[in-house]
């Protein structure tokens, strides 16, 4: 058999490095957006689009000024890998049923929501302060 993995966008994957980052600096250091692009040879303007929404979110806060940039706002341990996808891509689903399927006791349909299920509530119990190990 070949397995292919489930596919995370570069906006989660880059969101999350941007997360981990902050998360592994010291608490209430404010880091420069720029810089942290430089030093991991990504696109500032991509990530800055990404981290509007986090700030928008209130997952992240900005300082302005000559030495702003960007800390967390809460504590990693409140953060949840789930919280950060569905704040960028909103509700996540392994698998969608055909909207022309009406069975109400579908065998697949039945499996992919307890699929569905069982991702969120992993994802969920993941917090960005497990990456500090």
């Amino acid at each position: 058999m070949n397995f292919k993995s489930i596919k995370i966008s570069k906006q989660i994957e880059l969101a999350l490095r941007w997360l981990i980052f902050l998360t592994k600096q010291k608490r209430g250091r404010v880091i420069n957006l720029r810089s942290f692009c430089k030093q991991n040879n990504v696109s500032f303007y991509y990530l800055q689009k990404i981290n509007r929404q986090l700030v928008k979110m209130k997952l992240l806060e900005s300082q302005k000024g000559k030495n702003g940039g960007y800390r967390l706002k809460k504590s990693p341990s409140q953060i949840s890998i789930l919280s950060i996808i569905e704040t960028l891509e909103g509700p996540i689903s392994l698998v969608c049923c055909s909207p022309t399927c009406n069975t109400p006791h579908c065998a697949l349909k039945n499996c992919w929501q307890i699929l569905n299920k069982d991702l969120t509530k992993k994802l969920t119990k993941i917090k960005l302060n497990y990456f500090l190990k």
